[in-house]
């Protein structure tokens, strides 16, 4: 076994020899062989316990057990405990995916303060097996038949090639001490109860089921590597991003037969689920008003006209900015404006909505950046009346953005600039006609909406 453990380390490149490990130890069968190997292997660990209290005395006496074997072994031991029932019911979650919650944001939390590489667990072929079977109740894609990774972010599973039984002869062959969870014994969780119901009655059709099934998982493993290579090609398509905010132009997809799917592994990066994105989906298709909007716990993404608008949710930014006195630069959030004064013989003006040219002395102090209010307007330069051409008529920012068709992200992120009442730069679009350059004009503010790479 121990062999073929270290050979399932270099195949995936999980860590490498003499690189500190930190690892999750429930105390059971499957953690304390995984301790027993590392330190056969010689790999510096360090352990990690989390206690929930969920099963009073009993949980009391797995931390002891781990504790006592840690001081033997001289490994440097690390441990915790949580209110488990108080916690999932402030997050209403259940039991088992409270403590996941929990124990996952704490080894993350003990490996960076020790400076361990990786979290290792002690998953394996039949808690794989019990993963998928789990995934297609709730209706998994690939990526659920995929099960666990040997790798994900911080965390290594270098036991996913053994099953429950390898891991009970190991233990027995090398005396190891173990804890019996007596919560396994029960049908209460949707685990155990596949475990003990649906696995076992898999095994009497199939009593050669974890080595086919583990074929089985590198087959689904592989379709999924390759699926995510198709939907990177696809993306050129169909996807864009530009200043944090990701478009998704619908007309690829509807005409697409797999559209539904493509969508739904779009989305996924961004948290939106398989339902919700089939909502997303269905709501495009039915060619409803723009405007809607769909939340994951990470991402609002809003359906606007013939594309699909995602940004990340709570991006922190200052709702507006005041300023006294003209600098070189001026910063508000994702803008960068660089400033000079310059005598209008001197001017060398460019036709480009990233310039803007105002006259000095005409401004007010101090200017300020702020982002759209209802019922904002201005004199939009170079827009005049057909019947008067000589003057240039009022117009609310609101139908501004309708004509231009803006989407909205940016309508809510388009700064704009403000004499006094006025407003006089819609940045980065049009000025104010009361504000331009004039024969009267003796001293000019250029203002040049910096891109991304000159900004840097």
């Amino acid at each position: 076994m121990i062999n073929k453990f270290q050979a399932f380390i270099q195949k995936h490149q999980l860590f490498n020899q003499g690189t500190p490990v930190l690892v999750a130890c429930s105390g059971g069968l499957d953690s304390m062989v995984l301790l027993d190997v590392l330190c056969a292997l010689k790999y510096p660990v360090a352990i990690a316990h989390c206690n929930f209290q969920l099963r009073g005395i009993e949980s009391e006496g797995d931390e002891e057990f781990i504790r006592v074997y840690a001081s033997q072994k001289n490994i440097p031991f690390y441990a915790t405990r949580f209110d488990t029932t108080q916690i999932k019911q402030e997050l209403n979650l259940s039991t088992q995916m409270a403590a996941r919650v929990l124990r996952y944001d704490w080894f993350e939390k003990v490996r960076k303060e020790i400076g361990a590489h990786v979290i290792v667990t002690a998953h394996h072929l039949d808690d794989q097996l019990e993963t998928v079977l789990l995934n297609l109740t709730r209706g998994t894609g690939l990526k659920g038949l995929s099960a666990m990774q040997p790798t994900n972010g911080n965390i290594t599973r270098p036991l996913l090639e053994f099953t429950k039984e390898d891991l009970m002869r190991y233990a027995q062959s090398n005396n190891i001490e173990f804890r019996e969870d007596s919560s396994n014994a029960t049908d209460d969780y949707q685990r155990n109860l596949i475990r003990h119901q649906v696995v076992t009655a898999l095994k009497q059709i199939n009593p050669s089921l974890q080595n086919t099934f583990g074929d089985f998982v590198g087959y689904m493993r592989d379709y999924n590597e390759l699926l995510k290579s198709y939907i990177e090609l696809l993306k050129k398509k169909c996807y864009s991003e530009k200043k944090g905010i990701v478009e998704i132009k619908f007309g690829f997809i509807k005409s697409h037969n797999a559209g539904r799917t493509i969508l739904f592994h779009l989305l996924d990066d961004f948290g939106f689920n398989n339902t919700q994105s089939d909502l997303i989906f269905d709501t495009f298709i039915q060619a409803k008003e723009s405007g809607q909007q769909f939340y994951s716990a990470s991402h609002r993404l809003v359906i606007d006209r013939k594309s699909l608008f995602i940004i990340q949710k709570d991006i922190k930014r200052n709702d507006y900015l005041s300023i006294e006195k003209i600098s070189n630069q001026i910063t508000f959030n994702n803008y960068k404006i660089q400033c000079s004064i310059v005598p209008i013989h001197e001017l060398n003006a460019k036709t480009s909505p990233r310039y803007a040219y105002l006259d000095m002395d005409l401004l007010e102090f101090p200017l300020m950046l702020r982002y759209y209010k209802e019922g904002d307007y201005f004199y939009p330069f170079g827009m005049s009346k057909p019947k008067t051409p000589d003057k240039v008529g009022k117009k609310k920012i609101s139908k501004f953005f309708k004509d231009e068709k803006f989407h909205q992200f940016d309508k809510e992120n388009t700064a704009m600039l403000f004499s006094g009442e006025r407003l006089v730069w819609l940045v980065g679009y049009r000025i104010d006609d009361r504000l331009k350059v004039s024969s009267k004009t003796k001293r000019v503010l250029k203002m040049v909406l910096l891109d991304e790479e000159s900004a840097s």
